[in-house]
């Protein structure tokens, strides 16, 4: 017997057995009734494992709920100031917090997600662990993200954009890039302002010298801080998707410029002031991109250019890959042709010759005719 139906036979309850007459244990009579826990050992043992796990799953709820309502709040005082409208704390699950802001000059709408660890569950928790064991670049750090939508589809953009630009930290550089299609746009580019433990990337340098370079953004004197530096994961600056499209280019409407800001859950209160001081990076980062002829006319035009050749490519992609899955109908002809071809491909070799052979007379006394009609036509 395999070690599978071992385990299974383990578990299965045994068949009842009819009650003994002598006993003289533990045992509850009611009439007709008669109840003996003893009989009852594989069902309490289950029933207690049941009950430790929902004990576990109300426990680590609890304890999720109560950290990110502290890990959020920090933060909601600056969103209220810079947005008009934030809704209260909302949570998908357990251990997926979010919160919505809108309302601001150069910004459609943010979008604030909390990823905690799974504690309401223990059996998810074993296999992020699992995760993290098997493979070296997976992330199960506890996380921030702050997604601003600076303009979709027709609404909300201004000015040429800053293309794709990034700040990524190099413990988790490979997964980023793997995991963002935008990222492919950008170069790794070399900066003095950039610490050792950080990567920059950009489509052009003057978009990095328009970023770094602009009084009152803040990236270098934020980035300048060890406490701020150590804490941010990613920010990036995209007006590309960050899946690759499937289905040829995005649509008009289904195109967004935003700004990602993520960072680590913060565990002090230093930690929690350097979110807050890159929040504000990124909403100066906002105000900055909007602003017109912020880019040189020729860099502009080389990030349009860039952006229709990715179209046509995705384009002609998705029409081969159409045309792959939905072959084109033979015509009569094309289908007389692969006739020809399957009856022939039974003949010996010297009956294919022959074949071969009356088709070349055929079509030249063809070639006769049709040239002796052009010059009747000619005379």
């Amino acid at each position: 017997m395999s070690g599978f139906l071992k385990a299974i036979a383990a578990i299965t309850p045994t068949t009842p057995q009819p009650l003994a007459r002598e006993y003289d244990g533990l045992e509850f009579k009611w009439k007709m009734f008669v109840f003996r826990p003893a009989a009852f050992k594989f069902e309490a043992m289950m029933l207690g494992i049941l009950g430790a796990y929902l004990l576990l799953h109300l426990i680590g709820k609890h304890f999720n709920m109560t950290r990110a309502k502290t890990t959020l709040a920090p933060y909601i005082p600056i969103l209220q100031n810079q947005f008009t409208k934030v809704t209260p704390l909302q949570s998908s699950s357990s251990a997926l917090h979010l919160v919505y802001a809108t309302g601001r000059r150069n910004v459609l709408a943010a979008h604030v997600t909390l990823k905690l660890k799974p504690f309401h569950d223990f059996i998810q928790m074993l296999l992020t662990f699992a995760d993290a064991f098997i493979d070296p670049l997976s992330d199960s750090s506890e996380s921030m993200v702050f997604q601003f939508t600076l303009g979709r589809g027709t609404s909300g953009f201004q000015g040429e954009g800053a293309g794709v630009w990034a700040i990524v930290n190099k413990d988790g550089m490979a997964k980023f890039r793997k995991n963002r299609f935008d990222l492919t746009f950008a170069r790794l580019h070399e900066s003095t302002a950039m610490p050792a433990t950080h990567a920059l990337f950009s489509e052009h340098s003057d978009i990095t010298d328009a970023i770094l370079k602009t009084p009152n953004v803040g990236v270098t004197e934020v980035l300048a801080d060890p406490t701020a530096a150590r804490i941010l994961k990613g920010l990036i600056i995209t007006d590309a998707p960050a899946k690759r499209p499937q289905n040829g280019p995005l649509k008009p409407e289904q195109r967004a410029r935003e700004i990602y800001l993520s960072v680590h859950r913060p565990t002090s209160q230093d930690e929690a002031d350097a979110v807050n001081a890159w929040i504000q990076v990124a909403l100066n980062l906002a105000d900055l991109v909007t602003r017109p002829n912020l880019l040189k006319p020729e860099v502009a035009r080389k990030l349009v250019r860039t952006r229709q050749e990715l179209d046509v490519s995705l384009a002609k992609q998705f029409k081969k890959e159409q045309e792959e899955d939905n072959p084109p109908e033979q015509t009569a002809e094309e289908k007389r042709a692969a006739r020809k071809r399957a009856e022939r491909s039974k003949m010996s070799e010297k009956d294919q010759k022959r074949a071969e052979e009356l088709d070349r007379k055929r079509e030249m006394r063809k070639m006769q005719k049709r040239g002796g009609g052009d010059e009747l036509l000619m005379g």
